[in-house]
């Protein structure tokens, strides 16, 4: 295990220490519609000041990490939740399986945030 993932557990808790927990889905991440995660991968999701944050580790042999942060869009499908970043690497769009109650708390989450162009942080 190199740094990478000692420096993401940091982020995760300092976003658990620092921030109000939204709840933890599983989804997808894609960076200009290539996929930057495995598919169904746990994300955890926390305001934090005036935007969204989303912290996620995987695998076990072979492992990853995000770390996500910014002023999303919010788009509701049936069971299905988007949240689509501007960041300086480009459009960041986070699919999620959730339920309407979540997918409450994100637009109206999302309506509170404010900034500009977000942060995308990848490894794996």
């Amino acid at each position: 295990m190199d740094g990478t993932v000692y420096e993401a557990l940091g982020r995760y808790v300092d976003s658990l220490s620092n921030s109000l927990y939204l709840g933890t889905g599983r989804g997808t991440v894609y960076l200009e519609g290539e996929p930057v995660t495995p598919e169904d991968v746990r994300l955890s999701l926390f305001f934090s000041g005036k935007s969204i944050e989303i912290s996620s580790l995987w695998g076990r042999k072979r492992y990853g990490v995000l770390y996500l942060r910014g002023s999303p869009k919010v788009r509701v499908h049936l069971s299905k939740i988007e949240l689509l970043f501007l960041t300086r690497r480009g459009r960041v769009t986070v699919r999620l399986n959730a339920d309407r109650g979540f997918a409450r708390v994100l637009v109206n989450t999302a309506s509170q945030c404010r900034g500009g162009i977000g942060s995308l942080w990848v490894r794996g």
